[in-house]
């Protein structure tokens, strides 16, 4: 039997054990009544109207609701509900009208607002150099007009390394991968284009990497610094001395007036446009074009995805650019595009200044290289001397003409040395095609059908 103190204990237990149940029975009732009187006034479909997402606590849909409340998959639309609807408690309880509550709304409107642009702003700053890397990427890809590319290899290095003449490192990696893959007997895996966007500041730092460049026989694309007016880029240009007579600097392709890669957000305090070297996007658009085609002017240099460059140039100031060695984009007919063909080797040959012809003879250069490596150490008769000359013929053939690499071809010496034996002379003569850069328009009249009347004249216009 139980004593007078253990009854009052269970007593206590029971009454505690039944409070719960009491309070759930209290929320239950405020729940409806609160319902109840919602109803009057357009029940839950007024609340679905306010506030976005609250459809789905619904009452009345139990099996949306329960997977709103319990689904893994809607755990962030929870918590963004769950966000709005204390927002709007917030605003409810600490307004005293409709008007108030516009006002105090608003405030907070304009606060976040003013606040996520702040953030931005310091966002895409901080990130600014970072967004010009991968959109030169992603220019370069698109302009190689192909789904997937081939032989492409991309290394991540900012601009000071790229410099760093006292500490080389990168500079050594690079120029051992390309030798690697030119200094051997087989030469199906040498580089063609060296691609560096950006401004390498220096002229000591160009010739180092034109010099990796020409001694591998690859084409180095590179740019001038980003100038606001082409007399600064005119004036800044003859003073680095990137031009010379060194046969290496024919190997180096430099543009100068920027990419616009994106307009400015000025509604986040961004005074200027992102702008992106355009050496990628030539280079993507040399990879696509034929190799004996420069990459300029309307037709072949037009720059896929780019709408703008950094300032507008007038036909003379593109003259004047092009003739001190650089790759102007200029921005006309409705496109972006290059319109040079020159490299940096500044000397009286032609061919050298010409970035086509550059890269044919150093691609009909390494053909001929792997092909003879292949033949080495067979007896010199004159079957072999036979059989090479129609296999070397047969190649040259097969790039000469009209949408190809050479205009026409002679071999003029296939022999051996007299004095020294092991050693073989192979001389070609070959013309290339250069393009067509200056047009001059010659007009002449005279009055009536006799030439020797009073007037007569004669109009030149380049």
């Amino acid at each position: 039997m139980s004593n007078p103190q253990e009854l009052k204990t269970d007593q206590n237990i029971a009454q505690a054990g039944f409070k719960p149940a009491e309070g759930k029975t209290v929320e239950k009732t405020a729940l409806k009544d609160n319902l109840e009187k919602l109803a009057r006034v357009g029940g839950f479909d007024l609340l679905e109207a306010t506030v976005d997402g609250l459809q789905n606590l619904n009452p009345e849909r139990k099996a949306r609701k329960q997977i709103f409340l319990t689904g893994d998959e809607k755990k962030k639309e929870r918590e963004e509900l769950k966000k709005k609807i204390q927002l709007w408690i917030d605003v409810l309880e600490s307004s005293n009208s409709v008007a108030d509550m516009v006002e105090k709304s608003t405030e907070k409107l304009n606060t976040a607002e003013e606040n996520l642009n702040k953030n931005i702003g310091t966002a895409l700053e901080s990130t600014r150099e970072l967004e010009q890397a991968y959109r030169s990427v992603h220019l370069f890809y698109k302009n190689t007009e192909a789904d997937k590319l081939k032989n492409v290899v991309l290394l991540n290095a900012s601009m000071d390394q790229i410099k760093d003449l006292d500490n080389p490192r990168f500079i050594e990696y690079v120029d051992d991968e390309l030798k690697q893959n030119y200094d051997r007997l087989d030469l199906r895996k040498n580089y063609s284009l060296m691609v560096v966007p950006g401004y390498m500041g220096s002229n000591k730092v160009l010739e180092r990497w034109a010099k990796i460049a020409h001694n591998n026989k690859a084409m180095l694309v590179t740019d001038f610094a980003d100038l606001d007016q082409p007399d600064d880029v005119l004036d800044l240009f003859t003073a680095a001395n990137f031009t010379g007579g060194d046969a290496f600097r024919s190997n180096v392709i430099m543009t100068c007036n920027w990419l616009v890669g994106r307009g400015k957000v000025a509604e986040v305090g961004e005074e200027d446009d992102l702008t992106v070297p355009g050496s990628a996007a030539l280079a993507g658009k040399m990879y696509y074009t034929l190799m004996s085609q420069v990459t300029a002017g309307k037709k072949h240099g037009a720059i896929n995805e780019v709408d703008g460059v950094k300032f507008d140039l007038k036909k003379s100031e593109i003259s004047h650019l092009e003739r001190v060695g650089l790759v102007p984009m200029v921005n006309e007919y409705g496109k972006v595009m290059a319109f040079s063909a020159k490299t940096l080797f500044n000397g009286d040959n032609i061919g050298l200044q010409t970035y086509s012809v550059v890269r044919v003879f150093d691609y009909i250069t390494k053909v001929l290289f792997d092909f003879l490596n292949r033949r080495a150490f067979e007896n010199w008769t004159s079957k072999t001397e036979q059989d090479l000359r129609a296999q070397i013929v047969k190649f040259l053939d097969g790039i000469q003409g009209a949408d190809r690499l050479i205009e026409r071809f002679k071999i003029m010496r296939f022999e051996r040395d007299e004095q020294q034996k092991d050693r073989i002379h192979l001389d070609i003569h070959i013309t290339p095609y250069f393009p067509a850069k200056s047009f001059v328009v010659k007009l002449d009249g005279h009055k009536g059908e006799d030439e020797n009347t009073t007037w007569n004249t004669e109009y030149n216009q380049q």
